[in-house]
């Protein structure tokens, strides 16, 4: 018979004796076809096998007799299933062997393979095996399951050199993209709005990302009482020891910043961009930006290395880099959705490109759609897509963020996209 595994990344295919039990794999499928039997051990590795893989626990029963022998599984191909009384006599014929279980053209089999170090598991029905009467045809069927995980190229770990073999594992150290983040002090009124800036260092992290903060040693404009929204009068506050904070202690002088040391850098947003990096929330579009904040600008778009920015961070690059397609999300307030969306006029102003982003793409808005509603929904479902607008001549990526009034998660998933889209200009 055929019995199907793969074990140590490599599929092996063995012939059983047939004449011991007179036993073949037909392709007709029908009243006269054959059982055929597998070892529950097939696609295991051996002495490490995977109960989830083969649904049975890979403990062996004791030694001694015919019953020592691990129980073996019927997969019949449209076989019949045999009278009661046949497995009354297995259940108790030699050594109480207990009675193999069957499954029927329907039910799946687990072939596996061993990548990275990892079990990986592949399905295959047994009605796919009928007609199959020779290995070749049983090899590229089971090849074609595997097509997946023969991906990463050689499928034997040994094989692998040292880096390949860590792309294989996320806790393996893997260089990823050096990306500066530049804060503006602690605190959506006054500084940088929290929730982005916590927001980009879980993507930054998840995406393998070295991240080192900055901020300006520079006082803030002035300090807001968040509770009440309204400046504490005779308070001052330091722009670079508020950004410790969401540091977590671990912050640099942005003078410090160098273009050369970095693949990225990115800017969170809060009224912090705007009072504190720039006078925009004073001056509008005749806003000065901070000269360490324009030094970095400019150094890392003449590099030809990705900046982001969200909120109202991206008026820092709409001042600094003419003509750059930038968005802070849509130019009407939509009933208040929108309540920042004269910024955007202020961004044409400054020579810079405003391009209408939405924090998520919504297809089933604007007006009925030419789709049915059915496929509609299904498309709205998979392409629940959170937008950012990439620049690809300036590599400038922007995100509205808080800019719309929206649901946190949304806000969070927004600049997810904005993330994602920095490290693959960085090429890391």
């Amino acid at each position: 018979m055929w019995t199907l595994g793969a074990c140590a990344g490599e599929l092996r295919i063995r012939r059983k004796s047939e004449a011991r039990r007179g036993l073949i794999c037909t392709a007709d499928g029908g009243k006269g076809a054959a059982p055929v039997e597998a070892e529950d051990g097939a696609g295991d590795h051996e002495g490490d096998q995977h109960p989830s893989a083969l649904g049975s626990s890979p403990q062996r029963p004791p030694e001694g007799g015919k019953g020592s022998r691990s129980s073996t599984r019927r997969l019949c191909a449209g076989a019949p299933r045999p009278p009661a009384h046949s497995r009354d006599r297995a259940a108790t014929g030699a050594g109480s062997r207990a009675p193999p279980r069957r499954l029927y053209a329907g039910a799946v089999r687990t072939s596996c393979a061993f990548v990275g170090g990892r079990l990986h598991s592949v399905p295959v029905r047994l009605s796919d095996l009928a007609g199959l009467t020779t290995m070749a045809a049983v090899r590229a069927l089971v090849a074609s399951r595997l097509a997946a995980v023969s991906a990463f190229a050689s499928l034997s770990p040994g094989s692998r050199t040292p880096s390949q073999r860590a792309a294989l594992h996320r806790s393996a150290p893997r260089p990823g993209a050096r990306v500066a983040l530049v804060l503006s002090g602690c605190g959506v009124f006054d500084g940088t709005e929290i929730h982005e800036a916590s927001a980009i260092l879980v993507h930054l992290s998840r995406g393998g990302a070295e991240v080192q903060i900055f901020a300006p040693d520079i006082a803030q404009m002035h300090v807001i009482d968040h509770t009440k929204g309204q400046p504490s009068e005779g308070e001052s506050r330091n722009v670079l020891t508020e950004s410790a904070r969401i540091a977590r202690g671990k912050i640099t002088d942005l003078a410090k910043l160098s273009a050369a040391n970095h693949d990225a850098a990115i800017f969170p947003g809060g009224f912090g961009a705007a009072k504190n990096l720039s006078t925009f929330a004073v001056d509008g579009k005749d806003c000065k930006v901070n000269e360490d904040v324009e030094r970095v600008l400019r150094e890392f778009h003449q590099a030809g290395k990705p900046v982001g920015l969200c909120c109202i961070a991206p008026i820092l690059a709409a001042k600094v880099l003419r003509g750059v397609e930038v968005t802070v999300g849509h130019e009407q307030e939509e009933g208040g959705k929108w309540p920042y969306a004269g910024t955007a006029e202020a961004i044409k102003a400054l020579g810079a490109k405003h391009c209408v982003k939405g924090v998520t793409i919504s297809f089933l808005a604007g007006g009925p759609s030419p789709l049915p509603s059915g496929l509609c929904r299904v498309i709205f479902f998979l392409n629940s897509a959170h937008e950012a607008h990439v620049d690809q001549k300036n590599k400038v990526v922007t995100t509205p963020a808080f800019m719309c009034e929206t649901a946190l998660h949304h806000i969070h998933d927004g600049i997810g996209a904005m993330v994602r889209k920095v490290l693959e200009l960085s090429g890391k």
